[in-house]
């Protein structure tokens, strides 16, 4: 039989039963729509959050850290991060640069005329700083004396605050015990910039802060690092003036909150903040920057090694490929629970394949009388199943394409809704429709092997007298 004779004869016999046909074809539909729209909504929150992952750091840049730091090993036992780690770790193959990441812990107050501002303070080593992937709005990608690249949302945390004072003692605003402006008040509580600031003291008078933000362009300013040091219930305070050399462009995540400075500037605020020169070669740093090659499969290597050097590696890239991974096995349980409605409508397949059995069994004894092969048979019931999966395949992908793309809808209004980005939640892989299809015309063949053995089964001679 030839291959058009057989597609023929298919479509035929479908036709003379179509109405168990539809019935039989809406189990495989339903299975396959499931399957479409419950990968395509993984699919898409699997690639909603590894983009914003993605937005938190540069790919290729491994933060390390002592284990010490997280428990990992006893103090005695840990490697400290000295200058001397730094150029082992800048020798392993794929490691482009090595640098201090050194974050400043003291007590701070940014300031640009009578507005107060906030952010990170990084020390790192300015000879890498064409190395970090710095996207620059304003300004150049260089570190000198006193002058720092800040992040693009440091210019968006300035307010100015004006403070009242309200006393809740007795007497009135002027007079009396606890009144007036500050009576009552314990020396070093509630007033001043350090207790305003730093929530240092407390006291009876309340304060009330209004504070109005303004976002402001700092390439070229000159920003006001006020310091704050305690030493034996003495408070002293340092100012130091950063000058604005660059402003970097937006990543989306924490970084756009950094300001960056070179080591030296880093090591004289530390210096003063904690009463001694930090002494790098013998308690090593907070933490490196290991920069690697512009190649997700060499930093994930790099950071392996770091690892089994015995230190604590953390990468954007690891982080993606660990979410990549867990998202896939989402992708496969709920493909797995789509697959179920596939497996029931198997069982409708065979049954209606068994009922076309039974009502054609003097057609199959009259093929077989005039020569028909049994494998021209078992072709003819398996293409039937087949093609039922076919058909049910093609109607469930473009019903569930629709599905998926009336829940990205709501999806889309609700987070526009709630003041968020609107962004597709639903994401239908060129792969998908191909596999839907292909998964239900097998499930179609495999439910149509055994109505088509009993068929070849029949006595060709039992199967003329039936009726």
């Amino acid at each position: 039989m030839s291959p058009v004779d057989l597609i023929i004869l298919v479509l035929s016999n479908l036709n003379r039963m179509r109405g168990r046909v539809v019935m039989t074809t809406m189990g495989v539909v339903i299975g396959t729509s499931a399957i479409v729209v419950l990968i395509a909504l993984s699919t898409g929150l699997k690639q909603q959050t590894v983009d914003n992952f993605s937005s938190f750091g540069t790919l290729n840049q491994i933060t390390v850290f002592s284990r010490s730091q997280f428990g990992g090993s006893s103090e005695e036992d840990a490697i400290s991060l000295t200058p001397s780690v730094m150029e082992e770790l800048d020798q392993i193959e794929g490691v482009v640069a090595v640098t201090p990441y050194e974050q400043f812990s003291g007590r701070t107050t940014l300031r640009l005329n009578r507005m107060q501002g906030f952010g990170s303070l990084y020390g790192i080593d300015p000879s890498v700083v064409s190395f970090m992937g710095f996207e620059l709005a304003e300004g150049d990608a260089l570190l000198s004396r006193n002058t720092v690249i800040v992040g693009a949302s440091v210019g968006d945390g300035f307010s100015e605050v004006t403070t009242t004072t309200r006393s809740t003692g007795g007497g009135g605003d002027r007079g009396g015990p606890g009144g007036g402006r500050n009576g009552g008040m314990p020396p070093g509580g509630g007033g001043g910039m350090g207790g305003m600031l730093f929530g240092m003291g407390g006291g009876r008078p309340e304060e009330e802060e209004t504070e109005e933000e303004t976002t402001l362009d700092l390439f070229g300013r000159t920003l006001l690092l006020d310091m704050t040091r305690s030493d034996d219930g003495e408070t002293d305070t340092r100012t130091v003036r950063l000058r604005v050399g660059g402003v970097l462009e937006s990543t989306g995540g924490n970084e756009d909150y950094n300001i960056y400075m070179s080591m030296s500037d880093m090591e004289s605020l530390m210096t003063w903040s904690n009463g001694k020169r930090p002494n790098w070669k013998a308690d090593g740093y907070t933490q490196l920057l290991v920069i690697a090659e512009q190649d997700a499969q060499v930093t994930l290597e790099v950071t392996e090694e770091i690892t089994n050097r015995g230190f604590n590696a953390m990468s954007t890239t690891s982080v993606v490929e660990s979410l990549s991974s867990t998202f896939s096995l989402i992708q496969a349980v709920l493909g797995g629970i789509a697959s179920i409605a596939l497996l029931v409508a198997a069982i409708g397949i065979a049954n209606t394949m068994v009922m076309a059995v039974l009502e054609r069994t003097r057609e199959i004894g009259l093929m077989k009388a005039i020569g028909a092969r049994n494998r021209a048979i078992l072709s003819v019931f398996i293409s039937e199943a087949t093609a039922i999966g076919l058909i049910g395949g093609i109607t469930g992908v473009l019903i569930g394409a629709g599905v998926a793309q009336i829940v990205d809808l709501f999806a889309a209004g609700y987070l526009s809704s709630s003041g968020s980005e609107a962004s597709s939640v639903v994401v239908i892989p060129l792969w998908l429709p191909v596999f839907a299809i292909g998964f239900s015309m097998f499930i179609g063949m495999a439910a149509g092997i055994y109505p088509a053995f009993r068929a070849v089964q029949l006595d060709p001679v039992n199967a003329l007298k039936h009726e």
